[in-house]
């Protein structure tokens, strides 16, 4: 039997990625307090450290893949990553014109450090979920990610962000008429 599509959310609160982001944005400080005020690391780069120790040695393009960030903010981290002497580049074994990145032993130290409390908060989040309910939300936010994947590989929509052209400054489009 096919799914009836259902009726198009009346308000912003309805739709699932205005939630979605006000979850985030609610959870999101006490995660930067943690990182920045506690270890001295930003989420981007804490992103960019825990890529390097659970799936490295990996190029920057494989590290910003596995981040899901775009090249240059990765590489941003990665410098300052490599400035605090958390992470390294090392030159590929097998090509020499591959530079591979990796976490330091000081890194891998502080991920170890750092992993237990971002847990805790995670699961501090979950709190008033049931151990099934936040079972079944991870699952369905994995759901919805790879949706979200597959509609920006299909285009659903083709408008171009055009930040050169004045972005958000531009004259706003008109409403159509009636």
């Amino acid at each position: 039997m096919p799914r009836m599509p259902a009726p198009p959310p009346a308000h912003l609160a309805d739709m699932p990625m205005y939630c979605l982001y006000q979850a985030w944005s609610q959870a999101s400080p006490v995660f930067v307090r943690l990182c920045e005020g506690r270890f001295g690391i930003t989420r981007r780069e804490w992103r960019v450290l825990a890529a390097a120790v659970e799936y490295g040695p990996l190029t920057s393009a494989e590290l910003a893949a596995t981040a899901r960030l775009d090249l240059v903010r990765t590489s941003r981290a990665l410098g300052t990553l490599c400035e605090k002497g958390w992470a390294e580049r090392v030159r590929d074994a097998d090509d020499k014109r591959i530079m591979n990145v990796m976490a330091t032993p000081a890194g891998q130290a502080l991920y170890q450090a750092m992993l237990p409390e971002i847990a805790r908060l995670n699961d501090l989040l979950m709190t008033d979920l049931t151990p099934d309910e936040g079972r079944q939300l991870l699952r369905l936010l994995q759901v919805v990610a790879q949706r979200g994947a597959r509609m920006a590989t299909e285009n659903v929509v083709v408008d171009k962000a055009s930040r050169r052209q004045g972005g958000t400054r531009r004259q706003p489009p008109r409403p159509p008429q009636a």
